[in-house]
């Protein structure tokens, strides 16, 4: 804070031939606004607009009365003063104090309105400037306050002269840790901070959603920058919705119904200077009037912006707001550190979205939020995009600017180290057909990836023309992955019979009669076959791992945990079930493909089926997914069908 010289004659003039400031401040003309911080049905008590001494109040009877003993009775008198007993006590508890100064001034040609000077004269004063050379502007100066210092006094001050509050003496002592009085004592009065209201003025635009943002100008905190229309409560006697309808009409003209008032957020914020206060962010999409500029001394500029695309230079503080609304969530952290700018920037974003409870499910734990964070900046949304099952645990996650990557668990060591190891080496290859790895953390088994766009093939319908180019871009696609690494010599089908006996353990009370002697058959004659080379595989490649972009006619891939070096028939396994009955998809996948299976192929594809069906069927049956036991037992019996063990 500093002192800066006061245009006494200006104010001499404006005093002299204006209204009563007092009865305009009262009934609501924006010209001639100040911090109420304490009002009843007789009187009111505001900060002074031109203090030499920090919190300086005014006390002032509501009804305009000018001489301060000839128009009031002794009892009348009696509450006045004791209202100004009131707020010197509140005063000395919220700015360091020696000594309260009261006085009564104004004059019949100006400032006419009765009124108490109440101030404060801090500690350490010397004596040839304290009384009245610390109360004149000639000798002490005019006393230049930011806005959020004067908010925040204001706050504290309300609090303190709220009806029921209790007062103290001493100094001010915020409730950072327990305080321990002496006995007889009086306690510590409890920390207190201002509530503020922002206005979400929203309309549907041409290119969507849009926010009415104000430009702050003049002698305001953050003059320039752009803001929601907002305000403080003026008192114990305004709640805050009918303190936002009262900010809005005063500030953009326009008229609210109480009942179109939705809360939105509620925002806990320190400024870069220390002070905090508490926010409340309400959405009103229906209103009466064209918002316009209405106090031009403290806003230069308003307009419509889109919600998708907020502007710049815009109050960090209102930029952590909206950003929070729209994130859907209802409560925000936003303590900035000393040294941050005032202006939102992204480098300096202090916004910690606190999940409601409702949505706490649908996110992942503290610990992947926050290296998902670390990675790829502040998420304002998560969607639990997991298949229903236990094992499943992906999310899609929703940047500050607008970016999305997917957020995956995995269920075992295994299958991280498989998906992660696929990503590093031969996924590459496959350019822009699949996501790419942001960031990847072994003890939480946390990959983080780049979304890529289209709709699942799994339960997706297509005309049967548009079918067969989608199955061509599959067999393209499988001969890609096959091709992304050198191909290596092979075994035989030893290696996957391993896990034979325990899958048909966990299978057989839903096997048909006569499935378990063909499975055994065919894995038998496996042991015969020739070695086939092995080449990268995706190792799970079916629909529903699939996704069409019908946009741009674009295939992706995802899900790489099962991918290693394998028979290249393995990722046709499971795309088998899907051109059942269909030979012309078939034909479509092959053809994309670039040639047929060789005989060998043939023989290996069928035993891998017979193998994944098994898989399936005890897998599904163990996590209740009946689709796996369903496509498991369809598999067997068209095998036992057309192709002999």
């Amino acid at each position: 804070m500093r002192r800066v010289e006061f245009d006494e004659r200006a104010y001499a003039q404006r005093s002299r031939t204006g209204p009563c400031f007092i009865c305009r401040m009262l009934a609501g003309d924006p010209e001639f606004r100040h911090e109420i911080v304490y009002r009843d049905e007789h009187h009111v008590v505001f900060l002074d607009r031109y203090p030499t001494l920090l919190g300086k109040l005014l006390v002032a009877p509501v009804r305009h009365r000018e001489d301060v003993i000839g128009d009031f009775t002794e009892e009348e008198s009696a509450a006045l003063w004791q209202v100004v007993h009131r707020a010197g006590a509140a005063l000395r508890q919220v700015v360091p104090t020696e000594r309260i100064y009261v006085q009564s001034l104004g004059s019949n040609s100006g400032n006419a309105h009765v009124h108490i000077h109440v101030a404060a004269l801090p500690p350490g004063v010397p004596y040839d400037q304290q009384q009245t050379a610390a109360l004149l502007w000639e000798s002490a100066g005019l006393l230049e306050v930011p806005a959020e210092e004067t908010a925040r006094i204001a706050g504290q001050l309300r609090a303190q002269l709220a009806p029921g509050s209790e007062q103290h003496t001493g100094p001010l002592i915020e409730e950072s840790a327990p305080v321990v009085a002496d006995q007889g004592a009086a306690a510590p009065p409890r920390h207190q901070e201002p509530v503020d209201v922002h206005l979400i003025l929203r309309r549907d635009g041409a290119s969507g959603p849009e926010v009415l943002l104000s430009r702050r100008a003049g002698q305001v905190y953050a003059a320039g920058l752009l803001h929601l229309p907002s305000g403080h409560l003026d008192g114990p006697h305004e709640d805050a919705v009918a303190a936002l309808i009262r900010e809005a009409k005063e500030e953009t003209g326009v008229d609210i119904d109480p009942a179109d008032v939705r809360h939105a957020v509620t925002v806990h914020h320190r400024s870069p200077a220390g002070g905090a206060r508490v926010g409340f962010l309400f959405e009103v999409r229906r209103w009466s009037g064209d918002p316009r500029i209405m106090e031009p001394a403290v806003c230069d500029a308003m307009g419509w912006y889109p919600l998708a695309d907020l502007p710049s230079p815009m109050v960090a503080y209102c930029r952590a707001g909206l950003d929070a609304y729209q994130a859907g969530q209802s409560f925000a952290v936003h303590f900035q550190q000393p040294g941050d700018p005032v202006a939102y920037e992204p480098a300096a974003d202090r916004l910690h979205v606190v999940l409601s409870a409702g949505a706490a499910a649908g996110a992942p734990d503290r610990r992947v939020r926050e290296f998902t964070e670390q990675a790829v900046g502040r998420v304002t949304a998560w969607t639990d995009a997991s298949w229903p099952r236990e094992d499943s645990r992906v999310w899609q996650a929703r940047g500050v600017e607008g970016g999305e990557w997917f957020v995956k668990v995995h269920q075992s060591d295994r299958f991280h180290g498989r998906e992660v190891t696929a990503y590093r080496t031969w996924v590459p290859g496959l350019g822009a057909a699949a996501p790419r790895l942001v960031a990847a953390d072994p003890a939480l088994r946390v990959v983080i990836l780049t979304a890529v766009p289209g709709r699942s093939l799994h339960g997706a319908v297509h005309p049967p023309e548009k079918q067969r180019h989608i199955f061509h871009r599959i067999g393209q696609l499988a001969a890609a992955i096959h091709h992304s690494a050198p191909a290596r010599p092979g075994g035989g089908a030893s290696a996957a019979l391993g896990k034979l006996e325990r899958h048909l353990a966990g299978a057989r009370d839903l096997l048909a009669p006569g499935d378990e002697d063909y499975i055994r058959a065919i894995a038998k004659s496996a042991e015969q076959f020739p070695a086939v080379d092995l080449v990268p595989t995706h190792g799970d490649l079916q629909l529903r791992n699939l996704r069409w972009d019908e946009a741009t006619g674009t295939l992706y891939v995802i899900d790489f945990e099962r991918s290693e070096p394998g028979l290249a028939v393995r990722d046709f396994v499971r795309l088998a079930d899907a051109w059942t009955g269909r030979p012309d998809l078939h034909e479509a996948v092959m053809a994309g493909y670039g040639r047929q299976l060789s005989p060998a192929e043939e023989q290996h594809l069928a035993v891998h089926a017979v193998l994944d069906a098994v898989s399936g069927i005890q897998y599904g049956a163990a996590n209740g997914d009946p689709e796996l036991v369903e496509r498991g037992r369809r598999t067997l019996a068209l095998l036992r069908t057309t192709h002999r063990a």
